[in-house]
């Protein structure tokens, strides 16, 4: 009986042996010991290196010879240095070629890594190791349709330069973003040739500062800055560059301290925008006679050409009305609230359209809405009037706001396109790190101008050459095709 069983068994196998043989459902093709050579990359889609490409589905890698996706399949997908995600199972091959399901997101840098055992051939020779890299465009998202832009500045009167500028500007607003670089402080470029020496390139816009006026004639002739020089502006406009001017206004804390420049400051609590537009305060007629010392120094560039974007009284809401209704504005321009701020803003405006000064483009800043204890306090409280704004724009500085680095502020674009329903063109009048190209065409938030403020914040971080804007970041902002940079300004002489 023994041997009966262990007969049985061996029929058994020998059946089942010659089964297997004949079925032709084997994945095991005919092997070839002759072939020592492994799989080559001879091409792929999207090609090594390219840039700038379409959205697409699929990758497809071309080998020298025949291959197949083994079992043990390992793809990595990079999206940085060190995040990636897998993309193995629904890999297949035909002929020579590997295709990978994968669809492309808009303005994204990839790296595509085959890991060995990945792929082989009918000899079981495994390609090695092969990894490639490829970037997205970034499209375009803005809606000009949210928009409703008057085709000339606010002031009737304005020279055909400004004319010129200010439809330069609207012309690109939502297609092009201005480079913009700040003055150290005062009446200079270093800024702008600090991001020369970085990118290779100068910004388009430079800002200079009215900051110490009263060291300068007519106030202080013997002083140690002299706006009456118009050089360094003139330069930098016959270089092709846009000039942009802001004034922090230094004022004395009382009547008796007219004279006394050391003590004048931008936040004194002596001297009150309230007090400033009454015309029986002392302060009222010194700031007039102010307002006409800016002007002097303004009409000087009129008469050279120079059409100016014209942003003063910054932030000046900023602060008011936080910590329970006891806060501080940063800024004297604020400290009596927002109606007696939209008086000095106009008071300003009809001043200069007095004396002539007919080359500005005015620039509002806003310091965005906030709820505190309740209460929402809505910036949109602070702006002068379509009538005497032509541009508005934003200060944002990420670290404070606890905001991403490269971020396109879309809600803040958003916010400010609200203020007026769309009516005015929108810039990032100041910050410390700058958007990139990628996030503020993905986010439609194509701000008129960026600009990095000058020196370094409190922790002593510079806002050029730092992690606020590194130099690879500023050369490739600089070098896009959708900013514009000095030597790209066209069409305003």
């Amino acid at each position: 009986m023994k041997k009966l069983n262990i007969l049985l068994l061996a029929l058994a196998a020998m059946t089942t042996f010659a089964s297997c043989s004949d079925d032709n459902s084997d994945y095991r093709e005919p092997r070839s010991f002759a072939d020592q050579d492994a799989p080559q990359v001879v091409a792929v889609t999207p090609t090594d290196n390219a840039a700038d490409i379409d959205t697409f589905a699929n990758i497809v890698v071309t080998y020298n010879e025949p291959v197949v996706a083994t079992p043990q399949t390992t793809i990595r997908v990079y999206t940085d240095d060190t995040t990636y995600y897998y993309i193995d199972s629904l890999v297949t091959t035909s002929g020579n070629q590997l295709t990978i399901p994968f669809h492309a997101k808009a303005g994204m840098n990839y790296k595509v890594n085959i890991m060995k055992p990945s792929v082989r051939d009918s000899s079981y020779n495994f390609a090695s190791d092969y990894t490639f890299s490829f970037s997205t465009k970034a499209y375009n998202n803005f809606d000009p349709t949210l928009f409703n832009i008057a085709d000339t500045p606010v002031n009737a009167d304005a020279t055909e330069e400004t004319k010129k500028l200010y439809a330069y500007l609207k012309e690109n607003f939502g297609n092009h973003v201005l480079s913009a670089a700040m003055a150290n402080v005062n009446w200079n470029t270093q800024n702008a040739e600090a991001l020369y020496q970085l990118t290779g390139k100068y910004p388009a816009i430079n800002c200079f500062d009215f900051v110490h006026y009263y060291y300068s004639a007519p106030l202080n002739p013997k002083g140690w800055i002299d706006y009456t020089n118009t050089k360094p502006v003139e330069d930098w406009a016959n270089n092709g560059g846009i000039v942009e001017c802001m004034w922090h206004w230094n004022v004395p804390s009382s009547e008796a301290d007219q004279t006394h420049y050391d003590s004048w400051a931008y936040n004194t609590e002596g001297f009150s925008a309230k007090n400033a537009t009454r015309s029986s305060r002392w302060e009222h007629k010194f700031a007039m006679k102010q307002i006409d010392i800016i002007a002097d120094y303004l009409l000087a560039l009129q008469a050279k050409g120079i059409p100016v974007i014209w942003r003063p009284f910054h932030e000046a809401r900023g602060n008011y009305g936080r910590y329970g209704g006891t806060g501080k504005a940063w800024f004297w321009w604020g400290n009596s609230g927002p109606v007696f701020f939209k008086k000095l803003w106009k008071m300003m405006y009809d001043e200069f359209k007095a004396k002539g000064v007919n080359n500005l483009i005015w620039v509002w800043t806003s310091e965005g809405s906030y709820t505190e204890d309740g209460k929402t306090y809505d910036d949109a409280d602070w702006y002068p009037g379509d009538e005497y704004v032509d541009i508005i724009a934003r200060d944002y500085y990420c670290k404070n706001l606890q905001t991403p680095y490269q971020d396109a502020h879309k809600d803040q674009f958003e916010a400010l396109r609200q203020i007026t329903g769309g009516k005015k063109i929108i810039a990032l009048a100041e910050g410390d790190a700058m958007p990139s190209v990628k996030n503020m065409l993905t986010d439609g938030a194509m701000w008129s101008w960026i600009m990095p403020w000058y020196g370094q914040d409190s922790d002593g971080m510079s806002y050029i050459n730092s992690d606020y804007n590194t130099a690879a970041f500023l050369k490739d902002l600089f070098n896009s095709k959708y900013v514009i940079t000095r030597d790209e300004v066209s069409g305003l002489k």
